[in-house]
């Protein structure tokens, strides 16, 4: 029923309308929505109980990142360096290299500012 033009199957409104659809029998089609329905119910509180884990992950993610802040993950060595020990290291470590770098790109005082600029 289809019309070819170019090599390519078109169907018009028209021809599909006059296709006669066969349908199952009344019961067997009440049948089928009642088994979509069933599964439709299954899909439902699955969903709910997935949207429960999801919230319950969070949280338990949110309690082992605190713990593990508060160092009760696991047992602490008392040789280790304390956490703000640490911190304060790693700030001076960040300002030192940030004073390097802007002392890189900033030009001597005593040159001429067409040396200064890359012009010379």
């Amino acid at each position: 029923m289809a019309s070819s033009t170019s090599g390519l199957y078109t169907l018009s409104i028209s021809k599909v309308q006059a296709l006669p659809v066969p349908l199952p029998p009344l019961a067997e089609q009440e049948e089928i929505v009642s088994e979509i329905e069933r599964r439709l119910s299954i899909l439902q509180e699955v969903e709910a109980e997935l949207e429960v884990n999801l919230k319950r992950a969070t949280r338990l993610r949110q309690s082992i990142l605190k713990q593990a802040f508060e160092g009760k993950l696991v047992p602490q060595d008392p040789s280790d360096e304390p956490a703000s020990e640490l911190l304060a290291r790693i700030r001076a470590e960040r300002e030192r290299k940030t004073f390097t770098k802007r002392r890189k790109k900033e030009p001597a005082r005593d040159e001429p500012a067409e040396t200064q600029a890359g012009l010379f």
